[in-house]
């Protein structure tokens, strides 16, 4: 039985992959999931998951397909390329006019049916395949 306190590797993985399918709600929904969570959080709540800056190597992750990786390591691509043009300080209106949020889309919704085609992994314990 897991420690909820110390969970296993693997039960990390399954929770931060549920988090990215999270993320990619609204980037998957263009314009509108910009206005829906702010410019801010439309582009971190991905990258507090899936981003190559942070010390765990999410394309290796047990809990994703190749498939799986492949849409999100082309939302990631595009996220990255939309913050080296795109000021810091962009309000909402401004990042939305970039078109941005329209060339993200199409990715992240891929990605996003990819993952919830197999569907969401439990928190509390470790799974082989998802079951949620």
């Amino acid at each position: 039985m897991d420690d909820p306190e110390r969970p296993s590797e693997r039960l990390v993985e399954q929770r931060l992959r549920n988090r990215a399918m999270e993320a990619l709600v609204a980037l998957s929904k263009g314009d509108s999931g910009v206005r829906s969570v702010g410019v801010g959080d439309y582009i971190n709540l991905f990258f507090d998951v899936i981003d190559d800056d942070i010390p765990w190597q999410w394309r290796e992750w047990s809990c994703f397909t190749p498939e799986e990786v492949e849409r999100l390591d082309a939302v990631h691509g595009l996220l990255q390329a939309a913050c080296v043009v795109t000021p810091w300080n962009d309000t909402d209106d401004d990042f939305i006019a970039s078109g941005w949020p329209g060339r993200i889309q199409p990715a992240a919704r891929a990605a996003l049916d990819v993952m919830q085609a197999r569907g969401r992994f439990r928190e509390d314990a470790e799974e082989e395949n998802p079951s949620e």
